[in-house]
């Protein structure tokens, strides 16, 4: 289980899938999930480049791969194709000792009393995600880039009762005082209190900041939980230049930063939009040699 393995050593996980995708050509407006069927060795080689650069975690490319976000697409016939072939093109790419851990995003639509979507239909279509993984084997799952505390929970209960481990992981955006919010204004504070009585491997943030602000919320989150916490910062803010969008913090940037993370008992590093393997060497020549 995560937790044991994170009671005796820190961790490295990946860093981004779907920002690596648009510079290998992902068209915009095109959903990453469907490259495990139609580029398939393109997300294996950005995997095996996390895992060669020392990645411990690694995650399938199944964000959007839920029948809501699916269904966008047109593709939420291909639900169990997209989910079950992410899982194959990851675990080609793992080592013997690396661990899996499944992606799960937001469905994309606000629950109830915020948006007409209940708990009830999110659970189902959360439920129906998470068998198909749970069928392949797969027991760790991160849901990642959430901003509302009322959805996680959801999916975090239905996970844990099919048996499975969650890392759940928050969004935030800077805010006036040196504050962070969600999109749903619930701060780190909050959202640590939520999640503390709950069974949870890992409470995490990801997206939304780069590792100098993500360092600042890692400091709340460890001043109000007492769990093991995951950060996977993106490589800075994102400026167009151009036709490119580029981010302004350095594989150097992370070398540093991962230390601060140190300072506040951080269990889990990785990189989230514009980071590569060149980012996760760095982590990993940190958490490796602690």
């Amino acid at each position: 289980m995560l937790k044991d393995i994170l009671s005796k050593k820190k961790l490295v996980f990946d860093g981004a899938m779907g920002t690596r995708l648009q510079k290998a050509g992902l068209p915009a407006g095109q959903l990453p999930d469907e490259w495990n069927l139609s580029h398939p060795e393109i997300v294996f080689n950005i995997l095996r480049g996390y895992v060669e650069a020392g990645s411990d975690i690694i995650q399938t490319n199944t964000f959007g791969s839920n029948r809501m976000r699916l269904k966008k697409y047109g593709l939420e016939g291909k639900i169990r194709e997209i989910n079950r072939k992410a899982v194959e093109i990851t675990r080609r790419a793992l080592n013997p000792d690396t661990l899996l851990c499944a992606s799960l995003g937001p469905l994309g639509d606000f629950i109830e009393p915020y948006g007409d979507l209940t708990k009830k239909e999110a659970e189902d279509i959360f439920r129906e995600q998470v068998e198909i993984f749970r069928a392949e084997g797969v027991t760790l799952f991160n849901l990642e880039t959430f901003s509302s505390s009322i959805e996680s929970v959801v999916a975090t209960e239905t996970i844990l009762s099919l048996g499975g481990e969650v890392i759940a992981s928050f969004t935030y955006e800077p805010r006036e005082n040196g504050r962070f919010t969600t999109l749903m204004g619930e701060s780190p504070e909050m959202i640590a209190r939520t999640f503390q009585t709950l069974p949870v491997a890992a409470l995490g943030s990801n997206c939304g900041t780069g590792i100098h602000q993500m360092i600042k919320i890692a400091e709340i989150y460890r001043s109000h939980f007492n769990g093991f916490i995951s950060c996977k910062p993106n490589a800075g803010i994102p400026l167009v230049q151009g036709d490119q969008v580029v981010y302004n913090e350095t594989p150097e940037d992370f070398l540093v930063g991962t230390r601060e993370f140190f300072k506040h008992d951080i269990n889990i590093i990785g990189g989230c939009c514009g980071t590569d393997e060149r980012y996760i060497r760095f982590i990993a020549q940190i958490v490796h040699q602690k």
